[in-house]
C-alpha cells in the first residue's frame, strides 16, 4: 500500500528535482509547470519507488469520497500531464510504468534526497522526519485536505445549484443503464438507451420536472456510490435505475424509480421487447415515470404520439446509437466515425430525424474544431439540420442542431428563435441552454448569457464544458476577476480540462498578467495544434515577446499553405503584434471564408484595437449585428 506524502525534502531523479514544500518540479534548475493533481501523483510515486501505487490509493488521496468527478478521466489526465512534464512515455517508460487496471510504479533511479533549508531544521531529523513527527504531520495534512475538500464541494454546489422557488420543479436523475449482457461491445447500446431516456423524460413540462443531463448522469457509470450520495451530489429528488440484457434481437429492460430522501422504491417494471421496439419502450417508461411523480407529458396524448411516430428500423437505430457513442468522445476521430454511422442510419431509414440531427452536430463540431473549413462543413450541417426539423418539428435536438448552424453562420435572431423552440420542447436540454448563452454573447447580450449558462449548469451540474463556458461568458462580459475565480473553482475538480485553460489564458492577457497568460496557453490542446499555437502566439505577442510570437506565427502561416488554418486566428495574432494592416487583411479574408469565429465579433476584447478602423466597421455592418452592441 502506498504511503503518505514524502517528507518535506527535495528529491532528485535524473535531471529533475521535486520540492514538496514549494510544490515545484525543476529540470536542470528550470521550473517545469505541473498541475497540482499531477504533482500529488508524483509525490506518491516518489514515496514508493519500485512499488505499485494503486488507482484506488490515488483516488483516495486526490479526491474525497464526496467529490463528484469522472475519476478515470481525471486520473488519466493527471498522469498524462505528469508524463508530458517528464518527457516520459507510457509505451517506453523511463520513470512511470503503468500496470493496466491496477495503478502505476516509479521505475526511475532516485539519485538523492536533499535536506530542506535551514529554516526547517526543527521539523526534521537528518534527511527524514522522525516517525512520530511525520505521522503527526500527515494527520495535519489529512485534516487540512478534508477541510479544503469540504469547502470546495460546498462552493461548487452553491455555484451550480438552482435556487428553487416555492414552485421548484421535481428533479430527476437517470443513472446509466447497466449492461448485463456481459459484452462490453454493447456499451454503445446501453449508453444510447440512457441518452434517449433522458431525452424522453426531458420532454416533461419543465415547470414540473427537471432532468439531469447526460454528461452529469454518465459520471455515475459503474459507480459504487449509494442513492443518498448521488441524490445529494446532484440535488435531485428521484433517481431512475435501469439495466439492459440484450441477446440477439431481443432485450429485457428493467427500471425502478427511487425516492432519494428515504430510498423507497416508488415504482418498478420490466419490459421484454425486440430491439426494434426499444425506442417505444423508452417512451412507455417515460410516461409511467411521469405519472408516478404526478406530472403530465408535454404532448396532449401520449398514445397518439406513439401511434403517429415514425417506426424506426432496428438496424438504423443500432447505427444511430453507435454514432452517438463516437460523437460523445468529442474528438476529431470521434466526429468522423460518428458521421459514418449516422450516414448508415440514414441510408437504412431516410426519415430518421435524430440521425440527421447527429450528422449536423458532427459537421458543426468539425468546423468549430478547425478540422473542416466553414465552406466545406457548414453546408453539410445546414442540409442535415434542416432535414431533421422537417422530419420531426417536435424533436428538441433537431432545433438545437439547426440553432448551432445558425449561430455558426452569424444568424443571431434565427439562432435564438430555434433555441427557444428547443428549450420549450425540452427544458432539460443542457446543450440548448449552453448554445443559447453563446448566441446571446454573439448578439452582445452577455449578462443574459450568464443567466442562461447557469441554467445549463442547473440541469447538468457536473459538466466540465458547461462550467468552462461560465468562464467564457465572464470573459466576454469583461468581468475578468470573476472569471479567474470561476476558473480556479473548476480546476479543483479537473486541473487539466483544456477549455478552462483556454479561456483563462485569454482572461489573463486582458488583465495584463502576461506570464500567467503564456503559461495557460501552453496547457491548451496538443503541443503542435493550431489552437495552442494561436493562443501561445497571441499571449507572447501581448507580453511583448515579439520574437517568440513571430516564430509561432511563422509555423501557422506555413501550415496554412498546405492545410487549413483559420484566417481569423492569423488576424488575432497580428493584432497582438500590433500589425493592424495585416490583421485587417486576414479579418477580411476570414469574413469571405464565412469563419464561424465571427459569432463573437461584437464582444471579443482582442479585437478592440481595430474597432475604430473604417474597414473594421465595414465588416461589422455586413454582419448585421444588433444596434448598440
Amino acid at each position: 500500500m502506498a504511503s503518505s506524502p514524502v517528507p518535506i525534502e527535495v528529491t532528485r531523479f535524473g535531471e529533475f528535482e521535486a520540492n514538496p514544500r514549494s510544490r515545484e518540479l525543476r529540470r536542470d534548475g528550470a521550473r517545469v509547470r505541473l498541475p497540482d493533481q499531477s504533482f500529488e501523483v508524483l509525490l506518491m510515486l516518489l514515496a514508493n519507488p519500485g512499488e505499485l501505487v494503486t488507482r484506488e490509493e490515488i483516488r483516495k488521496r486526490l479526491w474525497s469520497s464526496d467529490t463528484f468527478v469522472d475519476f478515470d478521466h481525471g486520473l488519466n489526465n493527471a498522469v498524462k500531464r505528469l508524463r508530458d512534464a517528464l518527457g516520459d512515455s507510457a509505451e517506453t517508460p523511463r520513470f512511470i510504468e503503468t500496470l493496466p487496471r491496477r495503478g502505476y510504479r516509479f521505475i526511475g533511479e532516485i539519485d538523492a534526497a536533499i535536506a530542506p533549508p535551514a529554516g526547517l531544521a526543527n521539523s526534521v531529523a537528518g534527511p527524514k522526519l522522525r516517525s512520530r513527527q511525520r505521522s503527526f504531520l500527515y494527520v495535519l495534512i489529512a485534516i487540512a485536505a478534508l477541510v479544503v475538500a469540504a469547502w470546495t464541494i460546498r462552493s461548487f454546489r452553491q455555484r451550480t445549484s438552482f435556487v428553487a422557488s416555492s414552485a421548484r420543479p421535481i428533479m430527476l436523475a437517470v443513472l446509466p443503464f447497466q449492461n448485463l449482457s456481459g459484452d462490453s461491445s454493447q456499451d454503445y447500446f446501453t449508453d444510447g438507451l440512457t441518452e434517449e431516456m433522458i431525452s424522453q423524460l426531458g420532454e416533461v413540462n419543465g415547470d414540473q420536472l427537471g432532468v439531469i443531463a447526460r454528461t452529469s448522469s454518465m459520471m455515475y457509470k459503474n459507480t459504487t456510490k449509494n442513492i443518498e450520495q448521488i441524490g445529494r451530489e446532484l440535488g435531485v429528488d428521484y433517481v431512475l435505475e435501469s439495466s439492459v440484457r440484450r441477446e440477439s434481437d431481443y432485450v429485457r429492460i428493467t427500471v425502478q424509480l427511487i425516492r432519494v430522501n428515504n430510498q423507497v422504491h416508488v415504482w418498478a417494471n420490466s419490459y421484454d421487447r425486440e430491439v426494434k421496439h426499444s425506442i417505444e419502450v423508452q417512451e412507455e417508461v417515460a410516461r409511467e415515470v411521469a405519472q408516478q411523480i404526478q406530472v403530465k407529458l408535454v404532448h396532449a396524448s401520449p398514445a397518439t404520439d406513439v401511434a403517429s411516430s415514425h417506426p424506426i428500423n432496428p438496424d438504423a437505430n443500432d447505427a444511430y446509437l453507435r454514432g452517438r457513442h463516437f460523437f460523445n468522445e468529442f474528438t476529431e476521430a470521434g466526429f468522423s466515425r460518428a458521421i459514418e454511422y449516422f450516414n448508415q442510419a440514414i441510408a437504412l431509414d431516410p426519415e430518421f430525424a435524430s440521425a440527421y440531427s447527429g450528422l449536423a452536430d458532427s459537421y458543426n463540431f468539425l468546423v468549430i474544431t478547425n478540422v473542416l473549413p466553414p465552406n466545406v462543413g457548414l453546408p453539410k450541417a445546414q442540409t442535415a439540420a434542416q432535414r431533421a426539423v422537417e422530419l420531426d418539428a417536435n424533436l428538441s435536438e433537431a432545433h438545437t442542431s439547426l440553432a448551432l448552424l445558425k449561430l455558426n453562420t452569424w444568424h443571431w435572431a434565427e439562432c435564438q428563435s430555434e433555441l427557444r423552440k428547443a428549450i420549450g420542447l425540452n427544458n432539460s436540454n443542457s446543450t440548448a441552454h449552453r448554445w443559447y448563452a453563446a448566441c446571446l454573447v454573439g448578439a452582445g447580450n452577455v449578462e443574459q448569457a450568464l443567466h442562461e449558462i447557469r441554467e445549463a449548469n442547473r440541469v447538468d451540474p457536473l459538466s466540465m464544458p458547461n462550467s468552462a463556458e461560465i468562464v467564457r461568458d465572464l470573459y466576454y462580459a469583461r468581468h475578468y476577476e470573476q472569471a479567474v475565480q470561476e476558473a480556479r473553482r473548476i480546476e479543483r475538480f479537473d486541473a487539466v480540462f483544456p477549455r478552462t485553460h483556454f479561456w483563462l489564458g485569454r482572461v489573463y492577457a486582458q488583465m495584463g498578467k502576461n506570464a500567467e497568460a503564456i503559461a495557460e496557453a501552453e496547457m491548451v490542446g496538443p503541443p503542435d495544434s493550431t489552437q495552442r499555437l494561436t493562443e501561445s502566439a497571441y499571449a507572447n505577442a501581448h507580453a511583448g515577446k515579439l520574437a517568440e510570437a513571430r516564430a509561432l506565427l511563422k509555423k501557422l502561416e506555413q501550415r496554412a499553405r498546405t492545410g487549413f488554418v483559420p484566417a481569423y486566428d492569423l488576424a488575432v495574432v497580428n493584432i497582438g503584434l500590433g500589425e493592424k494592416e495585416a490583421a485587417l487583411k486576414w479579418l477580411e479574408k476570414a469574413y469571405d471564408e464565412g469563419d464561424w469565429a465571427f459569432i463573437v465579433f461584437a464582444t471579443e476584447p482582442r479585437l478592440d484595437p481595430l474597432r475604430s478602423d473604417p474597414r473594421f466597421q465595414t465588416i461589422r455592418k455586413k454582419l448585421d449585428l444588433p444596434p448598440n452592441r
